[in-house]
């Protein structure tokens, strides 16, 4: 029992340190839907669905049921990577809760997926398991992988060859609603048919990246025809370049409402034989990088009336004969979508009958110019289109006009084309337009009158057009505009938005500008919009001309990128008082900007500050002061070399820290203690020293709870020029030395306990006559030897008093000050000091001083020239200030002067204070704190007729004339007391 009692602490001490270790090598990381997973999220590819929160990801995963364990229970939606595929019974059990599952990785051919895998998830909606992304592997699915998935939905699976799993894999699913197999090596459509029995509520089923090349009908093994799937609304066979379909091959899916292939025949005919009564949507193509089937548009036509089909969508192939006449079969026709085709024999006015089309869209098909108006037919009754995309295309200008067909249009897409010339009247006639995207052309300028009459416009995208020039009131008449994109104005050197609108848009949500080189930046005294909006701004130099404004007040988040962002000289982000989310990307060579203006910003929520430079920051302490809403933070390279312990102090809100710098980053001591609410420490990149005083990190870490350190396994320290692991590096360094230590001590009081206790209790009497046996011995032998010492000691000190008195002094006095005292030594004390006294009361030899500045030796270390200065003088003279005692080389220089103190007389430090500093201030120095009680020191006189009397009696001090006076004067008195009794 008492060898336990004593060894418990070690054990314990060994038990904490394996907890240090698990909660650091982490692989997991979980979070709330309020802590916003764009910031963090992305680790493991994952669909992120709002309302799913707590999200969880895993990466690396190769033991689930311990890495799990760093997964909270009610956690709803967790992605992971494994490394050793393998899912148990029950893998998943500890997480009740989860709504969404999502697996991938490294799956091998002897991956394996027992029975009862996801036994536990009885919640679980959605499940995703990527074997492979491209091919299909030999993995065994055991029968009963599924049980237990009662309310499963939604079931997609990548890469698991299909033939060789139980043929009642999929039994347990009778909610099954959305069914995706992909790249699991079906030639047939039957293999996945006949494995759909019992799921009677599928209404999805997706067989993209397949290998079926022929659909046809039949039954399932053993004589069975196929299951009942009229369910079934969607049929998604896509990159399986099928060729032939044979007739009635679809007749079970007899209720589609969608049907997606890809289809190489030329013939579409094949797809109105299959035995579908219909097909609301219909989408066909051929292959993106190789064969591309020919269609005309009659057949086309043709197939979509005879499935009802409302929306036909044709890519990637060669459609012919697009015509008014071969149209007229497509009357049926709600919307027209043609992508990455190539359409020959093109007639602009072939949508001219089409009296039901409400959507058209030619995507890529090489147009050179949108003449859809003037290509129709006279007398063709107005048109019923909506929504008008014409992206990717060749049009280099637009024609007066050029929409005016179109009265109901409310949508108008022409982004990516070349136009760099719009007629005046190109966009007249559209008075219900609500969108209009001119965003990836050519535009050099904005006319004046472009967009009059656009009352109803609500997004207008001009971005990255190289614009040179925008008229007064261009947008005069878009009182209703809500989003707005500029750019890219790289000769547009004053901005007034006051001046374009002929005020600011009462309603808008969005507005971004992409400024290019630079630009002013102005809204005169416009006042704000109804409700706030989002900024986004691009540009190497943004000055602002009216910096408080109602407008920028209104400001909710503000994007800034790749450059300033100034008001009279100024950093402009204090005046977006109202914003609640910051990113600001910087260009790290603009040295001078003073950022300490972020902490005006109080109802800030999340900030992200990217490529800053904050070297010359005069105290990061008040960077980030009254941010007392701040729930996320990150600092990503933004140039600092220390992190000091009072920058977080009012963030006790703060959710998530993230942290990244391409040098060095030291992170002080007790940097984390007042985030109270901290949940998630990442970081990305950190270098670290390799010095035992990091461990505090470690430490940390371990004991907060609540907080997740992310990736602190994966940083480096520096050593000896090399990257080392971190945390390893800290263990081998710091905790290596401490464990054996703490051993060593255990075993040594175990061990002196035991041998005590043994003796004690067998030869106590034995021991106590040889204890005090061996005492007279010692004190014989050492009391001959004591009474020698004493002698010589004498002696020597006669000898050493003898040769203090022949020394000869290097200095007089070594000059102890602050570089911002230099002034006061340079000007006031040499001259007084080093030339002859100024009358017969002073010493008429100038004195000897030692300084820093002037006297140390080049070459030698700075601790070697201080303690040999100090040594090689009379004494030491500290000329004291706040400044000195802030210090760290001023310190060193006391405490040496206060050890020779101690060591040899008063008379060697002399002390004198330029400024009144308060007794709290000295506590530090116990010594100087003593001085000063017994008013030991000289005060600088303020009055100059005091200052004579002060320089006589510095000169006596260090001469040492105040002494000799001081001990001839107590000889005197001695004298005269004991003179009565001779």
């Amino acid at each position: 029992m008492g060898v336990w009692k004593y060894q418990s602490p070690l054990l314990l001490f060994l038990v904490l340190w394996g907890a240090v270790q698990g909660h650091l090598l982490r692989r997991c990381v979980w979070f709330e839907e309020e802590d916003g997973q764009g910031d963090i999220g992305g680790v493991v590819p994952c669909t992120l669905e709002p309302g799913q929160g707590p999200w969880a990801e895993c990466d690396n995963v190769t033991d689930l049921a311990l890495d799990l364990r760093e997964v909270p229970p009610a956690v709803r939606t967790l992605c992971l990577q494994l490394r050793a595929p393998w899912l148990g019974p029950g893998a998943f059990a500890r997480l009740p809760e989860l709504r969404w599952l999502q697996v991938g990785g490294v799956w091998g051919e002897q991956a394996l997926m027992e029975a009862g895998a996801f036994e536990g998830l009885a919640e679980l909606r959605g499940l995703h398991l990527r074997v492979s992304e491209n091919k299909c592997r030999n993995i065994t699915l055991s029968a009963g992988a599924f049980r237990g998935l009662h309310r499963l939905e939604n079931l997609t699976l990548i890469g698991a060859h299909l033939a060789l799993a139980p043929p009642a894999l999929l039994a347990p699913l009778g909610r099954l609603r959305s069914l995706q197999l992909h790249s699991c090596c079906l030639r047939e459509l039957g293999e996945a048919v006949c494995r759909l029995g019992g799921l009677g509520a599928l209404e999805m089923l997706d067989l993209a990246r397949n290998d079926i090349s022929w659909v046809r009908g039949g039954g399932c093994a053993g004589g069975e025809g196929w299951p009942d799937v009229s369910g079934v609304n969607t049929l998604i066979l896509t990159q399986n370049k099928v060729v032939q379909i044979e007739p009635g091959a679809l007749a079970p899916f007899g209720n589609l409402t969608r049907l997606s292939l890809l289809f190489l025949a030329d013939d579409p005919a094949q797809i109105g034989e299959a035995g579908l009564v219909g097909a609301r949507r219909l989408e066909l193509g051929g292959e993106i990088m190789g064969q591309t089937p020919s269609m005309s548009l009659t057949a086309l036509c043709r197939l979509a009336l005879r499935l009802s089909t409302h929306t036909l969508q044709v890519s990637h192939a060669q459609v012919q004969g697009l015509s008014v006449g071969a149209a007229g079969a497509c009357a049926g026709l709600g919307e027209l979508v043609l992508s990455y085709d190539l359409l020959a024999e093109l007639d602009l006015g072939f949508w001219a009958p089409l009296e039901g089309l409400r959507a058209l869209e030619l995507w890529h098909c090489g147009l050179v110019n949108a003449s859809l108006c003037q290509a129709r037919p006279q007398g063709a009754p107005t048109s019923n289109i909506t929504t008008l995309r014409l992206p990717g295309n060749r049009l280099t200008s637009l024609a007066g006009l050029q929409f005016a067909c179109f009265p109901r249009l409310e949508e108008l897409d022409l982004q990516q084309n070349q136009i760099s010339d719009l007629d005046r009247t190109a966009f007249r006639g559209l008075p219900v337009l609500r969108v209009l995207s001119l965003q990836g052309n050519r535009l050099t300028r904005l006319g004046w009158d472009w967009f009059t009459g656009l009352w109803r416009l609500e997004v207008l995208l001009l971005g990255d057009n190289p614009l040179q020039r925008l008229e007064e009131g261009v947008f005069r008449d878009l009182a209703e505009l809500r989003e707005l994109s500029l750019g890219q104005l790289d000769y547009v050197y004053e901005l007034h938005l006051n001046l374009l609108f002929y005020g600011f848009p009462r309603k808008i949500r969005r507005l971004a500008i992409d400024a290019g080189e630079g630009t002013y930046l102005g809204v005169g005294d416009a006042p704000g919009p109804d409700a706030p909006f989002d900024l986004e701004l691009r540009g190497n130099k943004l000055m602002f001309e009216e910096c408080p404004s109602p407008v920028w007040a209104a400001v909710r988040a503000l994007r800034v990128g790749d450059g300033q962002m100034i008001c009279c000289d100024q950093f402009m982000a204090p005046y977006f008082a109202g914003a609640e989310s910051l990113e600001y990307r910087a260009n790290p060579e603009h040295l001078f900007t003073d950022y300490s203006g972020l902490h005006h910003l109080h109802a800030l929520r999340r900030l992200k500050l990217t490529d800053l430079n904050f070297h010359n920051q005069s105290d990061l302490s008040l960077l980030f002061r009254n941010l007392t809403n701040l729930r996320s933070l990150q600092l990503l390279n933004c140039r600092l070399s220390f992190l000091p312990a009072a920058m977080f102090r009012d963030l006790h809100s703060l959710r998530l820290l993230r942290l990244y710098s391409q040098s060095p980053l030291v992170l002080l001591e007790g940097l984390f203690l007042p985030l109270l609410s901290l949940h998630l420490l990442f970081f990305d990149r950190l270098d670290f020293r390799c010095e035992c005083s990091n461990m505090w990190l470690l430490d940390w870490a371990a004991a907060a709870p609540g907080v997740q350190v992310v990736h602190l396994e994966q940083q480096h320290c520096v050593r000896r020029y090399s990257r080392l692991d971190f945390v390893s590096s800290m263990e081998r360094l710091c905790q290596t030395d401490a464990e054996f230590h703490c051993f060593l001590s255990t075993a040594s009081c175990v061990g002196t306990l035991l041998v005590g206790a043994l003796g004690y209790r067998l030869a106590r009497w034995h021991m106590l006559a040889l204890f005090f046996w061996a005492r007279g011995r010692l004190e014989r032998k050492l009391g001959g030897r004591r009474r020698r010492r004493r002698r010589l000691q004498r002696r020597e000190d006669e000898q050493e008093e003898e040769e203090e008195e022949e020394r000869e002094w290097q200095f007089d006095a070594f000059v102890s000050y602050s570089s911002r005292n230099e002034a006061w030594v340079v000007r006031e004390m040499l001259p007084r000091l080093e030339g002859p006294g100024p009358g017969p009361a002073l010493p008429a030899l100038p004195l000897r001083l030692c300084l820093h500045s002037r006297d140390f030796e080049v070459g030698k270390g700075i601790v070697d020239n201080i303690t040999d200065c100090v040594n090689a003088s009379r004494c030491t003279v500290c000329v004291l200030s706040r400044a000195y005692l802030r210090s760290y080389w001023c310190s060193l220089e006391l405490r040496l002067a206060t050890y020779r103190l101690l060591a040899e007389q008063p008379s060697t430090l002399v002390l004198i204070f330029l400024e009144d500093i308060a007794p709290s201030e000295l506590s530090a120095y116990h010594r100087l704190a003593k001085m000063v009680q017994k008013r030991m020191y000289l005060d600088w006189p303020e009055d100059e007729g005091e200052r004579v009397a002060f320089w006589e009696t510095l000169r006596r001090k260090i001469g040492g004339q105040e002494e000799e006076e001081e001990e001839e004067e107590e000889g005197e008195k001695e004298g005269g007391a004991t003179q009565p009794g001779q």
